[in-house]
């Protein structure tokens, strides 16, 4: 009898830290908005950690690393591992990209730039005036936090990891001068949104969850997006490694792949040390 691992032992415990984080990003955003000088105050304090100069390579690559270019070469081990993600990603992209392109030029916030003068606050990369909320890098960030916590289900302590590294990139959109407490909240709340209503639409239309040509398109879209990383200018040259850093994993997700989908012995013999669960198409 063969085992299959087990992804998480509760299948709703990630759903249910989903949705805490989402509402608790709400309340932090309703108070900020009506707080005073909050949004302000709090940009202050985070954008405070760019002033050192040792540590702007950090945060420009964490910037970096938020860009949807990148972030798309960050999913392909993933969508290569469980093949599922790709109608997933789809939907969430769609979703998200929607809100967050509706809301922006519709509301057209200025961001800290255009706002503050240039002696205020610390810019780290390019400088951006308009278009404030919500912030599209930290949707990014949140919807791949999401895609994998809502399509792989893995146990809570690994949620919360992937939900600090996502609020880790967020916060980065602050430190580097260009965007208000109040987008990065905001953009949370979409990316997570985004894949809650992706999964409620994959659930709901079968014909989507069993198709074949989702998964070489996302996998094609991601592998170019990887392997292309190291010559795309996402405003943030002191985080090129980022960039390089993308391109190696995308490279080393492609050779995994190949052998493991190889045909014959060496194909089977990583599949079955992989758990087989790659192969698997089924929702």
């Amino acid at each position: 009898m063969s085992h299959q691992p087990q992804l998480a032992r509760d299948p709703d415990t990630a759903t249910q830290l989903v949705w805490a984080f989402v509402l608790t990003a709400a309340v932090l955003l309703a108070g900020v908005f009506v707080w005073p000088g909050a949004r302000e105050s709090l940009f202050h304090v985070f954008n405070a950690l760019g002033g050192v100069e040792a540590t702007q390579p950090f945060w420009a690559g964490i910037n970096a690393l938020a860009d949807t270019w990148l972030t798309l070469g960050l999913l392909l081990p993933f969508v290569l591992w469980r093949p599922r993600l790709a109608i997933l990603m789809l939907f969430a992209a769609i979703v998200a990209t929607a809100i967050t392109h509706t809301l922006k030029p519709g509301l057209d916030i200025l961001r800290p730039p255009g706002v503050l003068g240039s002696d205020a606050f610390h810019l780290i990369g390019h400088s951006i005036r308009s278009e404030a909320f919500p912030s599209g890098h930290t949707v990014t960030a949140f919807t791949f936090a999401g895609l994998l916590i809502l399509g792989l289900r893995p146990r809570w302590p690994w949620v919360a990891l992937l939900l600090a590294v996502a609020s880790i990139m967020g916060i980065s959109r602050m430190v580097a001068g260009v965007h208000w407490p109040t987008d990065v909240l905001a953009g949370a709340i979409v990316g997570l949104v985004s894949v809650v209503a992706a999964v409620w639409l994959v659930d709901r239309w079968p014909a989507a969850r069993h198709a074949r040509w989702p998964v070489p398109v996302a996998v094609f879209v991601c592998a170019v997006c990887a392997l292309g990383a190291p010559w795309v200018d996402v405003g943030y040259p002191q985080g090129v490694w980022a960039n390089w850093l993308v391109a190696l994993i995308g490279v080393a997700a492609l050779f995994v792949g190949t052998l493991r989908y190889w045909p014959g012995r060496l194909g089977r013999s990583l599949d079955r040390r992989l758990g087989g669960i790659g192969r698997r198409g089924n929702w």
